[in-house]
């Protein structure tokens, strides 16, 4: 006889593993009150926990983070191992005056180095040595274009993390969306998943975690 099969409550899950993951939150954490105050996007909790693992199963040491909005994230990768170091670049002067002041309240000064400008621009600022880590968490219309710029920079077995694949849920589900604007950025978005997938560089896996998460490396066979 088979017994019938329960629903699972999908937030439910998300709300034990949140207080499951507590236990471990660092000084850091304090950060996100603060973001979510404000209206400053930072990755979400699972995500970043799931990126840290990652972390200290690849051991990169050098780095690199296109969108650095308050500090957080930068802080969080580099919190994991006191050898790595993280370069990260962003363009609004508001968040290089908070990415600044966290990351010397913090004592991070000698792990991060941070770059000013348009990610689209800073190639050179950025290219004098390679990185064993890409993060892209900035304008989700350009992804593709910050990981073609990029990529070359990754040394091989490297991997590029993307952040914000299922935007909210809308990628799965175009139909929902209503505004043109955001029906063109969800476009956007698909496309770039596909051309991830296909890539014939990278073999890119997509995580279901928060707002999802796209994790690819470098140089493996298909």
């Amino acid at each position: 006889m088979y017994l019938k099969k329960e629903v699972i409550d999908v937030d439910k899950n998300q709300t034990y593993l949140l207080n499951l993951h507590k236990q471990t939150d660092n000084e850091i954490e304090k950060l996100r009150p603060f973001a979510e105050e404000n209206q400053v996007p930072i990755v979400d909790k699972l995500s970043l926990d799931m990126i840290k693992q990652l972390i200290r199963v690849h051991c990169p040491k050098h780095i690199l983070e296109i969108g650095t909005a308050i500090g957080y994230s930068a802080m969080q990768f580099a919190s994991v191992n006191e050898q790595i170091h993280v370069t990260t670049i962003e363009r609004d002067e508001k968040m290089q005056r908070l990415s600044k002041q966290h990351v010397t309240q913090f004592g991070y000064d000698d792990q991060i180095t941070l770059v000013q400008g348009d990610a689209l621009e800073q190639f050179e600022n950025v290219s004098t040595h390679s990185y064993d880590m890409i993060f892209i968490d900035a304008a989700k219309a350009q992804s593709k274009k910050f990981f073609e710029l990029y990529s070359p920079l990754l040394n091989e077995q490297g991997m590029v993390i993307t952040d914000n694949v299922l935007y909210h849920g809308f990628v799965a589900d175009i139909d929902v969306v209503r505004s043109r604007n955001v029906k063109q950025m969800v476009k956007k978005v698909q496309q770039y998943n596909e051309w991830l997938m296909n890539h014939p560089d990278f073999v890119t896996n997509f995580l279901n975690i928060d707002d999802g998460l796209a994790i690819s490396i470098k140089g493996e066979s298909k």
